[in-house]
């Protein structure tokens, strides 16, 4: 290939939105190879099949083309308090000698304000240049409107030869929601516990976590004094697939997973105690330190189903309360609560065909076809029934909620949003060319993933995305903010850019793609003001120089892990000098416990599975893990929080509280222990780079929930919070 194509080929790809080059996560600066800067381009609709052709591209792109009169979608940021407010500006490509024009805001529901408009003359306008195609005047028309109100709203814009054009026009805050004071050096310092909710264990479950369970732990916690209850992804799963259990490879990010619901809480037991099954069986189910995935999940699908025929027979036919709520849930949920409940009847009704819905007949591979119409239809009933589930699962997740607020929690309930969804979901057939299915999320490669990672999530599409008015971003946003107070964002460097993997090539063939990074900013900016909730950007990985600034600005709370935390030559980084916006903690799902971080739990499981890429980077984190013990018993001791005696591998008796006790010291507005932690397990929920190996989101808890009073742990961790005034014990309910 001649330097010209390669060079012709960069250039486009920069323009294109690509980053044919990067540092990697030890400096070293990567070269992206021309193939994959083409099957990026490819995947992205740019109509190439090698380099060579590059140049032709570019040269076309200098050809005089139309220019649309206003953009997709124009995004506005109001001011911070203090600071003067810009002007609502909006680019347009006024035809010339197409004479004055007229300007229209109609507002969103719920402002409750007449529309705005007015007249503007296009030759007094500034930024007066000619656009590509000669033809048109590219002027920047500012709206005199000082403070227009936070929604998306409709700019219509036409004139007397110009037929009105209408596009979104987003108003956002200048930064997410955040408590008040949050950000200040004042008292302000919360706490709470994080869990997997199907690893919990409760005296009246089905063999995995629920969200009984979960309000149970909910009101535990308040009464503790703490602020929050962190979950993991609820995102739905596959019904027809019980063994898929990773809820960060989802069948969709819009829609919860009915395993939750808890059945002893179903309203339709009351009218039929035979929905509970023999307790043998549960006690069978309940029994196992794994859940039983193949028995538990369609177990308690079976015993929806039933609970469904016992609302159909007491509450639809009676118009019941509950029957009535059902159906404002539907008409809420609109189509996409449909096509989504339509997509789990087919994925049911073409099991045999396969795990993809790509598998299926092609007249079902579109959601608009007439074949899914006529399915739709003749199969109503069991689309109703899956509607119907989430309706329950949403009906629950807002009693945990409730639970949390009730028990005194300033912030309640914690979600957390995956990266993406599985591309064999129904994210992937209700979204269309919304997503790119030639690539896929991953990261590039680390000293701990030397072939770099590869998620298999279709990324969105950042042109098709922007050309939808951020509507489906949004959307998703919204889903995952209900009934929360914090949401955590898996992977938020991805706003920036996304590290994408052409389809079929190894990892370091990956490419970062540009996002639309301060338009999707401010989207999440007014959906975290709308649902008054809190941020929390997990930037861990390769982060991009002045991104955490960024954040900042923008409200969002840093993620901040006690292993990470270093400074030159490993020493921890002492409390003091944690940032404010940040969400602390000791470890997370994916990484080991404390118990088990000390114990080398990760590392043995490394080594029996083969996962080290080289013997020279299984002996150098060995000798880490080595250095590390002695490095955290003395930090911590000089920091007033010694740890008891223990010999080689096993834990300090106290490791969890001083631990605990050393983070609960920084500055960062919200501390947080996982349940494993105050449990003092060793075996971490999920273990990267294995899928069937190891038993990951699997495992439950050694105690129920109904005996953490008793066990004292909880308490005494609450207890530590509350001396470092952190909580409701610490500092008052507000």
């Amino acid at each position: 290939m001649s330097d010209d194509s390669s060079g012709a080929l960069r250039r486009l790809a920069e323009r294109a939105g690509l980053l044919d080059r990067y540092y990697d996560a030890l400096g070293a600066y990567i070269e992206v190879p021309d193939r994959a800067l083409v099957a990026t381009l490819a995947a992205l609709g740019w109509p190439l099949h090698d380099a060579t052709e590059a140049e032709r591209i570019l040269s076309d792109w200098k050809i005089p083309g139309p220019v649309p009169l206003l953009p997709p979608v124009v995004v506005h940021r109001r001011a911070r308090i203090g600071e003067s407010e810009a002007p609502l500006s909006v680019p347009v490509a006024w035809p010339r000698g197409a004479g004055p024009g007229r300007w229209t805001v109609i507002w969103e529901n719920g402002c409750d304000l007449p529309p705005a408009e007015g007249l503007f003359d296009p030759t007094t306008l500034p930024m007066g240049e000619e656009g590509a195609d000669g033809a048109r005047l590219l002027r920047r028309l500012d709206l005199p409107i000082a403070t227009p109100p936070l929604g998306y709203h409709r700019l219509r814009v036409e004139g007397f030869s110009v037929p009105p054009h209408e596009i979104t026009l987003i108003v956002a805050p200048a930064r997410c929601w955040l408590p008040k004071a949050a950000d200040g050096e004042d008292s302000l310092r919360l706490w709470g516990v994080t869990c997997q909710v199907h690893g919990l264990r409760g005296r009246a479950d089905w063999g995995m976590g629920d969200f009984g369970t979960l309000a149970a732990l909910t009101r535990l916690v308040g009464r503790h004094g703490g602020d929050v209850i962190g979950i993991n992804p609820v995102h739905a799963l596959f019904p027809t697939r019980p063994l898929h259990a990773s809820p960060y490879s989802p069948n969709s990010r819009l829609f919860l997973n009915p395993l939750y619901i808890a059945i002893n809480d179903l309203p339709e037991l009351a009218h039929d105690p035979v929905l509970a099954p023999d307790e043998g069986e549960l006690a069978a189910l309940r029994a196992g330190d794994l859940i039983d995935n193949a028995a538990v999940g369609p177990r308690k699908m079976r015993a929806l189903e039933e609970a469904f025929s016992v609302f159909e027979q007491v509450h639809r036919a009676s118009r019941s309360p509950r029957a009535e709520a059902f159906a404002q849930f539907v008409a809420e949920g609109g189509f996409l609560l449909e096509r989504f409940a339509v997509f789990q009847v087919l994925a049911e009704l073409f099991a045999s065909r396969g795990c993809s819905w790509r598998d299926w007949p092609a007249e079902y591979q579109d959601p608009a076809s007439g074949a899914v119409a006529a399915i739709t239809e003749s199969h109503r009933r069991r689309v109703d029934f899956h509607s119907w589930c989430q309706f329950e699962a949403d009906r629950q997740l807002e009693a945990v909620a409730e639970a949390a607020r009730r028990s005194g929690q300033r912030l309640g309930l914690y979600r957390d949003l995956a990266l993406g969804s599985d591309p064999t979901g129904a994210d992937s057939w209700m979204l269309g060319d919304l997503l790119v299915a030639g690539l896929a999320v991953g990261a590039p490669p680390d000293p701990w993933n030397a072939a770099g990672q590869n998620w298999g999530f279709s990324p969105f599409h950042p042109e098709r995305m922007r050309a939808a008015g951020y509507e489906p971003f949004a959307r998703m946003i919204r889903a995952n903010m209900r009934h929360a107070g914090v949401l955590r964002m898996d992977h938020v460097l991805g706003l920036m850019r996304l590290f994408c993997i052409p389809r079929g090539m190894e990892g370091r063939e990956g490419v970062y793609v540009r996002q639309p990074f301060e338009d999707l900013l401010a989207v999440l900016a007014l959906e975290s003001h709308r649902a008054r909730c809190l941020v929390i950007g997990e930037d861990l990985g390769t982060v991009p120089d002045g991104f955490r600034d960024r954040m900042v600005e923008a409200g969002i709370l840093s993620c901040r892990l006690f292993y990470f935390e270093r400074r030159e030559g490993r020493a921890l980084v002492p409390p003091a000098d944690y940032p404010r916006l940040a969400a602390v903690s000791a470890t997370t799902h994916d990484l080991p416990t404390l118990h088990g971080f000390w114990a080398g739990r990760d590392l043995a499981w490394k080594h029996d599975l083969g996962l080290f890429p080289t013997p020279g980077i299984r002996d150098m984190e060995s000798m880490e893990r080595h250095n590390d013990r002695p490095l955290i018993r003395d930090t911590l001791a000089a920091a007033g929080c010694p740890l008891a005696p223990s010999e080689g591998f096993e834990p300090p008796a106290n490791l969890v509280p001083a631990v605990s006790e050393w983070l609960a010291r920084t500055p960062s507005l919200l501390v947080t222990v996982q349940m494993e932690d105050i449990l003092e397990e060793r075996e971490q929920a999920n273990l990267p780079g294995t899928i069937d190996q190891h038993p990951n989101w699997r495992r439950r808890l050694g105690l129920c929930v109904e005996d953490l009073d008793n066990d004292g742990r909880l308490e005494d961790i609450a207890r530590l919070m509350a001396a470092n005034g952190r909580g409701t014990q610490g500092n008052g309910a507000s």
